[in-house]
């Protein structure tokens, strides 16, 4: 993969949002980015029509060797099949293997760790735990039905 030059704000991010991600990103890859690099990192897609470069600062969770992303932002559409996607992961640039998870019932369990460990992500994503632990299936098929997914990397460390 070649070096980004330089990053495209994401059209479809508001202006404060667009001055938030520039923020985290320089606090991602800046001696400060122990602050937030537990919770968050930097995925960098390649526009596929564009060709412009995306860095993307996202909330993750860690599970079981692998970092787990709850979305419904389209970076995920750039991600090219058999092609490792560039991450920044505690201001260390990586490749990751990834999938994209779009079917409930598979997502229902990645997400209830996700919730878990992020519960603030569940009130942007319209998701809540049950009493008992469990993903509300119904909010999780209705968030999936509007374009959430869960993405799941393997860092190529």
């Amino acid at each position: 993969m070649s070096k980004p030059v330089t990053t495209t704000p994401n059209p479809a991010a508001t202006p404060k949002q667009e001055r938030l991600n520039a923020v985290m990103r320089w606090v991602l890859r800046s001696p400060l980015h122990r602050v937030v690099s537990g919770k968050l990192l930097i995925v960098t897609v390649v526009g596929r029509r564009t060709g412009r470069v995306y860095d993307n600062p996202v909330a993750y969770v860690e599970h079981e060797g692998t970092l787990l992303i709850g979305t419904a932002a389209k970076w995920r559409r750039n991600l090219k099949p058999d092609e490792p996607v560039r991450i920044t992961l505690r201001r260390r640039v990586i490749e990751a293997d990834w999938a994209v998870i779009t079917d409930v019932d598979e997502a229902a369990e990645l997400y209830r760790v996700i919730l878990t460990h992020n519960p603030t992500h569940g009130k942007y994503a319209g998701i809540s735990l049950n009493s008992d632990g469990s993903v509300n299936r119904e909010e999780l098929a209705a968030a999936f039905a509007k374009g959430t997914a869960v993405v799941r990397l393997w860092p190529l460390f």
